[in-house]
């Protein structure tokens, strides 16, 4: 008995531990020598369901090797229902009054998190497959550490206030 509390106690911590903040998906890609070699896209397969809204970010590591101070990639999203949204995205990894990078530098290594979409609906359950694609043209990019996607649930929003009389 006193075996079956110890599981059920441990059971319990793991199930109240699996939120993760709010984070629905979460993936990174390591790239092998630091490399994000010039025709690698890197794709995402993850599962939705039906009238769920979501946001999704990407998170992107690099390293002093890394010298551009702008990140230009395609963004696609295929969803289950067969739709295909694309676009590209020129983020900027310098906070532009400042100067200074963006995101959190440990170790020689900076992580940023990019916001790609926010309240994205799904007309049918399944997977939407995210793909990531490096618009440097023409050659490796060195110093780029790890591409990642993070997908959370999306915020419903307040509702206005309403004006006094």
């Amino acid at each position: 008995m006193k075996h079956l509390s110890v599981f059920i106690l441990i059971l319990f911590t793991m199930i109240s531990c699996t939120n993760h903040n709010g984070v629905y998906f979460e993936k990174s890609v390591p790239l092998e020598k630091h490399n994000w070699q010039r025709f690698h896209n890197i794709d995402f397969n993850v599962p939705v369901k039906k009238d769920k809204l979501l946001d999704f970010s990407m998170v992107f590591k690099y390293n002093e090797d890394f010298k551009d101070v702008w990140l230009p990639v395609n963004i696609t999203f295929t969803t289950p229902g067969g739709e295909i949204r694309t676009r590209n995205y020129r983020f900027s990894l310098l906070n532009r009054k400042t100067r200074k990078k963006l995101g959190t530098t440990i170790n020689h290594i900076t992580t940023v998190v990019i916001n790609i979409r926010k309240e994205m609906p799904f007309s049918a359950n399944g997977d939407c497959v995210v793909s990531i694609e490096k618009r440097i043209p023409k050659m490796d990019t060195y110093g780029i550490v790890e591409v990642g996607l993070r997908v959370v649930e999306s915020q419903p929003k307040a509702a206005p206030k309403e004006k006094a009389s």
